[in-house]
């Protein structure tokens, strides 16, 4: 007869700090400082390089960057210094424009499209966020979750409880150890009847 074992639902779940999951949450000063040095990083190659070259899709780094650490308001503000310095490298490199309106029109449209991916990056870590969060309240539940599977030996006379290791406990002992539920204790009708007979007839 193979003795009943308890089944916990899992491990104690671990819990998400700093820097851990899916989900980096730096601190504003690095995740700005980051966000900074890739802008720095890429403006000066803009700049090293020939004016024919166009870098405006890399200035997208930072941005995507700085909204997964920090959530879509400060990635669009690094989306608006991105857009910014791209125009006016464009403006002062002596970049070859037909007509000054068309490099605006590029610049505008260059800077809906950092926004538009600081607000879709930020969406997207709220909804990991949310997932995390409640990922971790699920794991918290089932680990507090714990059954007996199994044969339970059982003595006929004083109903306890052998476990694996030969030990008997009460049955009320034995269960909360296992289930961490606790044990009342009362008398069923039955039982009220049997031990004073004119009681337990009563309604």
């Amino acid at each position: 007869m193979n003795p009943v074992q308890p089944v916990r639902g899992h491990t104690k779940p671990r819990r998400w700090g700093a820097g851990e999951g899916p989900i980096r949450s730096a601190r504003p000063l690095f995740a700005w400082l980051v966000a900074l040095a890739l802008f720095g990083g890429i403006l000066l190659i803009d700049v090293l390089s020939p004016p024919e070259v166009d870098y405006s899709a890399f200035y997208l780094a930072p941005v995507i960057w700085l909204a997964w650490c920090r959530g879509t308001r400060e990635g669009f503000g690094i989306a608006l210094l991105a857009g910014t310095g791209w125009y006016l490298h464009a403006l002062l490199s002596g970049r070859y424009a037909s007509s000054e309106w068309y490099r605006l029109w590029d610049a505008v449209n260059l800077q809906l499209s950092y926004l538009l991916a600081a607000w879709a990056v930020g969406a997207l870590r709220r909804e990991v966020l949310v997932q995390q969060a409640l990922n971790q309240k699920l794991q918290e539940s089932m680990a507090e979750v714990r059954e007996l599977k199994g044969l339970l030996p059982v003595c006929a006379w004083c109903h306890n409880i052998r476990d694996d290791q030969g030990e008997w406990h009460p049955m009320e002992v034995f269960i909360q150890q296992r289930t961490g539920a606790s044990a009342t204790h009362g008398i069923c009708p039955s039982c009220l009847e049997k031990a004073d007979p004119e009681l337990g007839s009563r309604p």
